[in-house]
Formats: structure tokens, C-alpha cells, sequence
């Protein structure tokens, strides 16, 4: 009887470890998803600002060229301004929920 019971208790521990290492890797694939999707996000949101700044200079040389001097002053560049700094806020957003699973991940 007592081989049964060591076989039991063996398989039982195996089970335990099994679960606790699974768990683990579950949670070690999730929170790698977790930072592909950020940087995802993050890259979509950087090629946005890099459209926004290209259009925003465009802008600007061509009131350079018509020697338009109050550009600044036009509602469609403040729009654009605007823009631009909400998606730096984005932007930042996303880098700062990136460190914060790289923490998770150290951890």
C-alpha cells in the first residue's frame, strides 16, 4: 500500500508543479501580448504625429512663400497644433503602460 500512496503523492506533486509552471507561462505569454499590442498601438500613433508634423510644416512653407506671416494665428494650425499635442499625451500613455508591464515582467 505505501508504493501506492508514494505513486499518488508523486503524481500529485506533478500535477501541483505542472499547474503552478503553466500558470506561469500563461501569465509570462499574456503580458508579452500585452506589450506587442502597446507598441502596436504606440507605432500607429507615432506615424500619425510624424503626418501631423509633415502637414503642419508644409503649411508653413508655403505661408513662407506667400509671405503670409500670421499663419499662426489661423484656426485650421491651432486645430492642428492641438492635435498633435493630444496625441503626445497618447503617445506618452502607452510608453509609460510599456514600462509599466516590462516592471511586470521583471517581477
Amino acid at each position: 500500500m505505501d508504493v501506492f500512496r508514494k505513486i499518488q503523492n508523486d503524481v500529485t506533486e506533478g500535477i501541483s508543479v505542472l499547474r503552478r509552471e503553466g500558470t506561469s507561462l500563461f501569465l509570462k505569454t499574456m503580458t508579452e501580448m500585452d506589450m506587442l499590442k502597446f507598441r502596436f498601438d504606440a507605432s500607429k500613433v507615432q506615424t500619425h504625429l510624424s503626418e501631423l508634423y509633415q502637414e503642419l510644416g508644409e503649411r508653413f512653407i508655403e505661408a513662407v512663400e506667400r509671405k503670409d506671416y500670421d499663419i499662426l494665428s489661423r484656426a485650421e494650425v491651432k486645430a492642428t497644433m492641438e492635435k498633435i499635442e493630444t496625441i503626445k499625451m497618447e503617445e506618452e500613455k502607452y510608453r509609460k503602460e510599456l514600462d509599466n508591464l516590462r516592471d511586470l515582467q521583471k517581477g
